[in-house]
């Protein structure tokens, strides 16, 4: 945080952030966002910034209204520099969805700091003698949700390509004990018990782990047909995985429909329904049951395929504590944090999101898992921000039905990133309007084309947006957080009154309300 006449804690900065902004001019700027300039000069007046904020908060709530959308379910608060703040219902906690990861990500960023280190190792807990590992081959985890599988879609194993190739510069051929993993940095189960267990093979539902591979997900193929049946083909290869191929074949486009199932911990995985019998190759993600398994697993087929021979014996393992490095690391790989941010931010990928909020509520003293990651995140809520003793914090991707934040909370969260030093890194991870992730096809008009950064978020009955907006012209960013918790089959509308609320705004900044 930058030196600052004022004094101020970051305890009390959600109370008097319209201070801070109103004498920002007097202080030096940590990042592009926060351009030196003076309120003073705006030409708004104080009798004028009251009535500007009543017809704004008019102005937004009769568009909602226009949209079909009950002024009961919508809240926003919005800081305008030169205006103050304009707010409705903005103290009243609401379903987040995934502005949850927001809270996460300045949480992380904070706590641990952009570069701080996650890594998968392995270690050799043996000696090689005569071509024989003498002993277990250990992988230990610590929560890294990015092992492989974004940066090369073609090789989906290719961050473990280099242990191998490790292992046989070793002149290792056999292993004469077991592969084993050391999941032990998490307590707790990865799936939530909020979240529905019928969803558990869905993507967006993977579980986390200590250890996690391909995002946790077996990806499955299906098609095309051959020979009178419906190829069904998957990657990475997992010897854990059995495949019920049902899928029948069809001629009529209506009824091609593919419905994929694995029930519960089974590793058992059913396809179902009826496939074109002219339609193209699909692909599909399923996740795993047992995210260290699968790592294992994976990578047991891996050494098969280099000539490596893992014959299974019981032999002891060296003690480790649990999440203490090993002094034998052979082989790691390592990823920054700030490295998987946008992922997570730009895509809102709920792993990622997951794992950096049991990372935390391990890192800062818990077990990592999701009861105590909460209660870290909670702590961390209290100590930067008034007025959020009662907000709920169950998981850490916002997929929690039961998870309560107010907007006016997650407005002050970004006035609260603007004002530390990895601000611009952590902006630069969000997706910007109209340009790139999940606000690719939002607000692309010439107005709004890049000026609003934000994350998203969606539930069925649900639909948030939280950032900032930075009009042509305009020095300083308004910051806002819109949220709705209404009907289902209303998210698309509530988009939409988030949409033109942020139009409305940047006509009146940039003085082209006529536009």
């Amino acid at each position: 945080m930058f030196s600052s006449p004022l004094s101020t804690s970051s305890r009390q900065l959600r109370k008097i952030l319209p201070f801070i902004w109103f004498f920002s001019f007097l202080l030096p700027t940590p990042t592009s966002f926060l351009q030196p300039t003076s309120f003073l000069h705006s030409g708004v007046g104080f009798t004028q910034s009251i009535n500007a904020d009543r017809e704004l908060k008019k102005s937004m709530v009769k568009i909602a209204k226009d949209l079909k959308l009950s002024e009961s379910d919508v809240s926003f608060s919005i800081l305008v520099p030169g205006l103050g703040r304009i707010e409705h219902a903005a103290d009243i906690p609401r379903i987040p969805a995934s502005a949850m990861k927001l809270v996460v990500a300045s949480a992380a960023m904070d706590e641990l700091g952009p570069d701080f280190m996650m890594h998968t190792d392995l270690v050799l807990d043996g000696i090689v003698q005569d071509g024989v590992l003498e002993g277990n081959l250990l992988i230990i985890g610590r929560g890294d949700p990015a092992v492989s599988g974004r940066e090369n879609t073609d090789d989906l194993l290719w961050e473990l390509r280099p242990w191998v190739t490790f292992l046989n510069a070793q002149g290792v051929k056999r292993i004469s004990g077991k592969i084993l993993a050391d999941a032990r940095y998490f307590e707790g189960d990865g799936f939530h018990s909020d979240w529905p267990r019928e969803s558990s093979h869905r993507w967006y539902y993977a579980r986390s782990g200590a250890l996690n591979l391909n995002d946790n997900c077996l990806d499955v193929y299906v098609g095309p047909v051959s020979s009178g049946q419906v190829l069904v083909d998957v990657k990475p290869t997992q010897p854990l995985a059995r495949f019920v191929n049902r899928m029948k074949i069809c001629k009529d486009r209506k009824k091609h429909l593919i419905r994929i199932e694995r029930p519960g911990p089974s590793w058992e995985i059913t396809l179902t329904g009826a496939f074109l019998e002219s339609a193209e190759k699909r692909k599909f993600h399923v996740a795993v049951p047992d995210p260290a398994s699968h790592f294992v697993g994976a990578f047991s087929e891996m050494l098969a395929e280099a000539g490596i021979v893992v014959l299974g014996e019981d032999l002891p393992i060296s003690e480790l504590s649990p999440g203490v490095e090993s002094p034998k690391v052979n082989q790691r790989i390592s990823h920054t944090l700030i490295s998987r941010m946008p992922v997570m931010m730009k895509n809102s990928q709920n792993l990622y999101a997951e794992s950096f909020f049991r990372i935390l509520g391990k890192e800062l003293g818990g077990d990592g898992s999701f009861e105590s990651s909460g209660r870290v995140l909670a702590n961390w809520a209290r100590k930067n921000f008034q007025e959020s003793e009662s907000l709920v914090f169950r998981d850490g991707s916002g997929l929690s039905r039961l998870n309560r934040l107010d907007a006016r909370f997650l407005r002050s969260v970004v006035d609260w990133v603007l004002l530390q030093s990895w601000a611009e890194s952590l902006f630069e991870c969000m997706a910007f309007s109209g340009v790139d992730g999940t606000l690719e096809k939002r607000m692309a008009t010439d107005l709004l084309k890049g000026k609003v950064c934000a994350k998203t978020g969606t539930l069925n009955d649900v639909s948030s947006l939280v950032g900032w907006l930075k009009p042509t012209g305009v020095n300083q960013p308004i910051t806002f957080a819109f949220v709705f918790n209404g009907r289902k089959g209303q998210v698309a509308k509530a988009r939409q009154w988030q949409d033109r609320c942020l139009d409305l705004l940047a006509k009146r900044r940039s003085g082209n309300e006529s536009q």
